[in-house]
């Protein structure tokens, strides 16, 4: 059928198209690469690491967070809030960027996830709105 430089090649040449030559084969059909070594067993996978962080899994920085579930008693000005902790502390919580992009809503007696700071742990990001139940 086709006549090759190799009488092991297996696929037919290709013309190449921009060759005034008609009979000028590609580089390709000349070309033998070696059989892939597939009779090796693939390496063992190794179990993924503990996590170190009590963050989200989103948390670019490697400051860690604690993480609180509150309610919010206050809806102040820029996405801030006013959140009561279940631990009982007052603490101001903003929106962060995800729940901002959603849009999602965010009114007082919701009830929210809040990463604090260790540093810092009278602000806090909120980064979850908990659902609901209605009991009616």
């Amino acid at each position: 059928m086709f006549t090759s430089s190799s009488p092991t090649s297996l696929h037919p040449p290709i013309l190449n198209s921009h060759s005034n030559n008609r009979y000028h084969y590609s580089l390709r059909s000349r070309i033998h690469f070696p059989r892939s070594l597939s009779f090796l067993a693939p390496p063992p996978l190794l179990p993924p690491p503990p996590a170190l962080s009590t963050a989200a899994k989103g948390d670019k920085s490697g400051e860690q967070k604690w993480v609180h579930e509150g309610l919010i008693m206050e809806s102040l000005p820029n996405g801030m809030f006013r959140v009561r902790l279940d631990n009982e502390d007052l603490i101001l919580g903003y929106i962060s960027g995800k729940i901002r992009k959603n849009y999602v809503r965010i009114l007082p007696g919701d009830r929210v996830k809040v990463e604090v700071s260790r540093y810092d742990s009278s602000k806090g990001r909120i980064v979850y709105r908990l659902r609901t139940t209605n009991n009616s």
